[in-house]
């Protein structure tokens, strides 16, 4: 079989016609992975080794997993799409490891956290300033004045937007992956983007209520075909981590995490206030140079001249989950932007 085909690329953009060519050569394509990744996953690494904890944020069920000193400075981790806040466990062992407190959360519509669903067309939930609104409740809980925030993905979109809505909340906002997009008055439709990088065509699918449909509406069947694709021929995720994800996605459905896509229009509606204003907040993008989806060409579109402390850096090795795929490169990448926030020497 040909492996390329299970991947969304510019080469091969179409989400249902990849997902649906995995289903048909499941066999193939697991085989493949437990040749690449079969060993077990390490204790330290095992999902029910962390400290996990639950908080009720704004009227939602919080699930985030909570590990080091209360005491020290405190990082707050938030996933992209497909994913949960077990993608940064390399990162979190690491990050304690180095005298920090990790907190890092199952964003709402995935994972343990609740999954509002969105069958009409109000995606309240899932607005970014909603979903900062939820998080900077939880630092209230916790008595947290500032911590830094760190994102992968529609993780990392979120980090910037708390930063433009709660600036005085944030020590620092550390993006993995995903521009700095300062606010505009002219809303541009993912259908614009995709006509230039195809490999966003799955963002317009996301956007509408089709995906709900996929495999006869079985999660299962979905979860299946999603994690496959996105960790079947890959490094970083093992066979039995994989099945994590395939297990927690096919209890839950991928709808609420389909929605932050759905959110968009609204987000932009709601960040007009904000059009040339500053963006205060000390932050580091960091650009994955072998990122098959957010590629650096595309990365480098993004004006960001209103971004006051801004740094970039980029990483050359690992793909766009260079949280598992390259943990090593990231994490050194985070600890030198760390000591230069809290001011300490490596």
């Amino acid at each position: 079989m040909d492996f390329s085909k299970i991947h969304i690329s510019a080469d091969n953009p179409d989400v249902l016609p990849t997902l649906t060519y995995v289903l048909d050569n499941l066999q193939a394509v697991e085989e493949r992975h437990a040749e690449i990744n079969s060993k077990p996953t390490v204790p330290e690494y095992a999902v029910s080794s962390f400290n996990h904890k639950y908080a009720t944020l704004n009227g939602y069920k919080y699930h985030y997993v909570e590990e080091g000193d209360p005491n020290n400075e405190t990082l707050i981790l938030i996933h992209g799409f497909p994913d949960l806040w077990y993608g940064w466990r390399y990162q979190i062992r690491h990050l304690v490891k180095q005298g920090y407190h990790v907190i890092a959360f199952d964003s709402l519509g995935s994972g343990e956290s609740d999954h509002p669903r969105c069958d009409g067309d109000n995606y309240d939930p899932y607005r970014a300033k909603n979903l900062a609104s939820n998080l900077i409740a939880f630092l209230d809980q916790k008595n947290l004045d500032k911590v830094v925030w760190i994102g992968h993905d529609w993780g990392a979109i979120l980090v910037w937007k708390i930063g433009m809505y709660y600036p005085e909340r944030c020590l620092a906002n550390i993006s993995v992956g995903i521009p700095y997009s300062q606010p505009t008055f002219e809303y541009v439709p993912a259908q614009v983007l995709a006509q230039h990088f195809p490999q966003f065509r799955y963002f317009c699918l996301f956007q509408t209520k089709e995906p709900d449909t996929w495999f006869e509406g079985d999660p299962k069947k979905f979860a299946t075909a999603m994690f496959n694709s996105v960790y079947g021929s890959g490094i970083g995720t093992s066979v039995q981590e994989k099945q994590f994800y395939i297990d927690s996605f096919s209890q839950t459905t991928l709808h609420g995490a389909i929605n932050y896509y759905r959110a968009v229009p609204f987000n932009h509606e709601d960040e007009l206030p904000f059009v040339g204003k500053p963006y205060t907040v000390p932050s580091l993008q960091i650009i994955i140079e072998k990122d098959p989806v957010v590629t650096p060409a595309l990365m480098s579109l993004y004006k960001t001249d209103t971004a006051v402390n801004l740094e970039k850096v980029s990483i050359s090795e690992g793909g766009h989950n260079v949280h598992t795929e390259n943990p090593e490169g990231l994490n050194k990448v985070l600890d030198d932007y760390l000591a230069k926030v809290f001011d300490k020497k490596n």
